[in-house]
Parts: structure tokens; sequence; C-alpha cells
């Protein structure tokens, strides 16, 4: 498979997962059973440590990797913090969570 169509089929993912929030986000979940609501709060916890470790995953490999030039010698925690509009020190533990994710995935 060549890695444009891998870069294709990731983003097509990316953009069905949009959509499925979305739909989760504007969904009546007053009106669902209680045992449900349990159900449905078990599985988006789920959903999220899963999500959570794809962004720790990602953000370890693109520290990993050289410097944005357009951010002029900046850390990536500066870069982090401008891009993704948080506090450096959230940056900061954010770049230590993946690096603490990326030596579990080697070990």
């Amino acid at each position: 498979m060549s890695n444009m169509s891998s870069n294709d089929e990731l983003f097509r993912a990316l953009d069905a997962a949009d959509v499925a929030f979305r739909a989760l986000a504007t969904a009546p979940i007053q009106t669902l059973r209680p045992a449900d609501q349990r159900a449905l709060l078990l599985r988006l916890d789920g959903m999220e440590k899963t999500l959570t470790a794809l962004q720790r995953r990602l953000l370890g490999t693109v520290v990993a990797g050289p410097p944005p030039v357009q951010f002029a010698g900046a850390s990536w925690a500066e870069v982090l913090a401008r891009r993704l509009r948080i506090s450096v020190g959230e940056a900061q533990r954010r770049i230590a969570e993946a690096g603490g994710a990326a030596e579990q995935k080697s070990a």
C-alpha cells in the first residue's frame, strides 16, 4: 500500500469519526434508560482512552522529528502551546506523557 493511499485512508477514517462524534454530541441522551446511559458512558470512556493513546503516540512522533522552521527556534512546548492554544505547562505535560507512551510502546 502506498503512503498516499494510507494517508487518504487515515483522513477518511478521521472524517468518519468527526461525523460520528457530532452525531453523538447532539444525541438526546436524556431519553435513554439509566442502564443505557451507563453503557454509553462506559463506551465513551473506552473511546476517550483510545483517542488519548493515539494522541500521545502521534505527539511522541511529532516531537521526535525536526522542529518546524516557521517557529524560529521555539521549543516544542512553545510551538504546541501556540498551535493548540494551551499553556506551555500543559504542552510540556503532554510531551512528557507522550514520551512515556512511546517508551511503553517500545517495551
